[in-house]
């Protein structure tokens, strides 16, 4: 074995690649070797296969199709022997193999086939013409192949997929990888490991964000001098299953990171939390109502009411959350919320800033428009607020700014004008910024200062979003 050992460059069965699959490997060989540094990397493939089929029932199908482990040709100890067979027969290179650089290293060496039996979402020989120049399969260096045996032990299942992390951060994407070694080991040590780990979670959005939550609480502070928070996240949801491969990237960028994160610091969660945990909403309980002084769901069935504690409900679909992660405005979903609670504008804020790229000076703008706005009786108020609620197109919310705001400031005999020219055309109707965001955080403004003086005005904001076109705008 010590001369099979000179053929194999250990640097590369660890070194980040840039390959979410290779790289998810690598960190799992490389918590392995640290803590069992004895073992060589045969003794470590052996490891895993003994995992594999004797814990594992030889369960990785998604993973790898008709693998020596996952062959229904192959039983009990036969599988192992047959890994460890293969494996070694490319660290002594005795398979078949020819020097190239490898698709996923760019290292010159030699290469060996890799089709869906020994990597992940790739062809195989009998597609042969999805491959560069019609090659039996992905032509990778031994380091990288080996490197992809070990995904599994570093993956979770979601909703009855496969998941892996990686993000441009390595710190981020090893915490991931290795937090889910130390629970299989955990799992392995007490006798419960029966598969790839299963997260809680079955929706994705709802299992991305449970990570952000656990890496933002024992993880943020480690990192963050190191690039200030400026890192995205990418969840692979996929299967290799069968005669059905399938992949789904779900890409949480550096901004809603950022955004999302900070929320959590303790003088936003009060108000966060809440927020979140009210849009929760599962279709077989289209009557629950979140309880805000419980932060649980009461379900009305028949005269009794039943609470729906956190651990119960977190597993239902989030629309914060699910529209965070495909880009989606909750602007409104804050106005909606902003109605009936107090909320930390400052949320709101970080939210315009860094996700919707608003400037610093518009939401001054709105915030001293607001207050303006309040400081009159609740009859005028409800007026202002069913007015701007209603508004259909840019042009009649230029008109109320014209109307109520400066044509009322000036009859009041103010020395300066509220909104000059330069306000109006570069702050509240920016090119790059829709009207519709500057009416509802106007709306949400104005609703906080109502809660602040502890005023109740008798306006509802409407049930759905008026859509129009750009030509109506105009």
């Amino acid at each position: 074995m010590e001369e099979t050992n000179k053929k194999i460059d250990y640097e590369w069965l660890t070194k980040p690649t840039g390959d979410p699959f290779a790289d998810v490997g690598g960190y799992v060989i490389k918590y392995l070797m640290v803590n069992n540094p004895e073992k060589d990397i045969l003794d470590l493939i052996k490891y895993l296969a003994n995992i594999y089929v004797n814990k594992w029932e030889g369960k990785i199908n998604p993973f790898f199709l008709n693998s020596a482990i996952t062959q229904p040709a192959y039983k009990g100890d036969v599988k192992i022997k047959e890994t460890i067979k293969y494996f070694t027969s490319l660290l002594d290179e005795t398979s078949n193999c020819k020097m190239g650089f490898c698709r996923i290293s760019g290292r010159k060496t030699k290469l060996f086939k890799a089709g869906r039996d020994n990597s992940l979402m790739s062809g195989s020989g009998t597609f042969v013409n999805f491959h560069s120049n019609f090659q039996l399969g992905l032509m990778l260096s031994k380091e990288i192949i080996i490197r992809m045996f070990f995904i599994p032990f570093g993956a979770i299942y979601v909703g009855g997929r496969i998941v892996i992390i990686n993000s441009s951060n390595t710190e981020v994407t090893k915490f991931f990888i290795e937090r889910n070694c130390k629970e299989n080991i955990k799992a392995i040590a007490s006798s419960s490991s029966t598969s790839v780990l299963k997260s809680e979670f079955g929706i994705p959005s709802n299992a991305l964000f449970n990570f952000v939550d656990d890496i933002s609480i024992n993880k943020l502070k480690e990192i963050e001098t190191e690039d200030n928070g400026n890192f995205d996240l990418a969840m692979y949801h996929f299967t290799n299953f069968g005669a059905s491969p399938d992949i789904v990237i779900y890409k949480l960028p550096s901004t809603i990171f950022r955004f999302y994160s900070t929320c959590l610091n303790s003088n936003l969660k009060q108000d966060w939390q809440p927020f979140i945990l009210a849009h929760y909403t599962n279709s077989k309980f289209k009557g629950a109502k979140f309880n805000v002084e419980t932060l649980n769901y009461e379900i009305l069935k028949k005269e009794e009411s039943e609470s729906v504690a956190y651990d119960d409900f977190k597993t239902w679909r989030n629309l914060i959350l699910e529209s965070l992660l495909i880009g989606k405005s909750i602007l409104r979903m804050f106005v909606k919320w902003g109605t009936k609670h107090k909320f930390n504008f400052t949320i709101v804020e970080l939210y315009q800033l860094n996700v919707q790229n608003m400037k610093q000076e518009t939401l001054n703008k709105i915030k001293e428009l607001a207050h303006f706005l309040t400081d009159t009786d609740s009859d005028t108020i409800k007026k202002s607020i069913k007015a701007l609620d209603g508004y259909k197109s840019a042009y009649e919310l230029r008109r109320f700014f014209l109307k109520n705001i400066v044509v009322k400031n000036y009859k009041d005999g103010a020395k300066e004008a509220i909104i000059t020219m330069d306000e109006l055309v570069s702050y509240l109707f920016p090119d790059d910024i829709s009207w519709r965001d500057i009416r509802d955080i106007l709306l949400f403004a104005i609703y906080q200062n109502l809660h602040a003086k502890n005023l109740v005005v008798d306006a509802e904001l409407s049930n759905e979003e008026v859509i129009e076109t750009e030509a109506a705008e105009n």
